[in-house]
């Protein structure tokens, strides 16, 4: 089993985001973007999110906090990545993540492994578009 703030959980949660980064990058392309690496991805997704809840975002005076996220999520944002809150197990997919066994995913709910899972996600895509900003406008 992994710590979920360990550097192979967090390659593993970045690896998971990806697998959506068909979608990523096609809706990249209708606004005339070019993502580049992995932080690229992660921090347009960020954007995306950013965008779609802007007015929730100024409503509570709040930098996109984890609630606001765990609602985006919960509404099938970002076409299939968030697909354990309705056809998918969060508790295998975070299981895969953390590399746990069959014992260690039976610790979880399925509502506290989708909370977890999204929590892995926020932090990876936050921090994504954190590196991203500083390296464009570091120069």
């Amino acid at each position: 089993m992994l710590r979920s703030n360990g550097k192979k959980a967090r390659e593993n949660v970045r690896s998971y985001i990806m697998q959506d980064a068909d979608y990523l990058e096609e809706r990249a392309q209708s606004e005339g973007k070019t993502l580049e690496g992995v932080d690229g991805y992660l921090a347009f997704a960020w954007e995306i999110f950013r965008d779609e809840m802007r007015g929730y975002i100024e409503k509570n005076y709040s930098c996109a906090d984890f609630g606001i996220f765990l609602s985006w999520a919960r509404g099938l944002a970002m076409g299939g990545l968030f697909c354990y809150y309705y056809n998918r197990s969060a508790v295998t997919d975070l299981g895969d993540i953390l590399e746990e066994t069959e014992s260690e995913r039976s610790r979880y709910s399925e509502q506290e492994a989708e909370e977890m899972l999204t929590r892995l996600i926020y932090r990876e895509m936050q921090e994504a578009y954190g590196r991203e900003w500083l390296r464009k406008h570091s120069k």
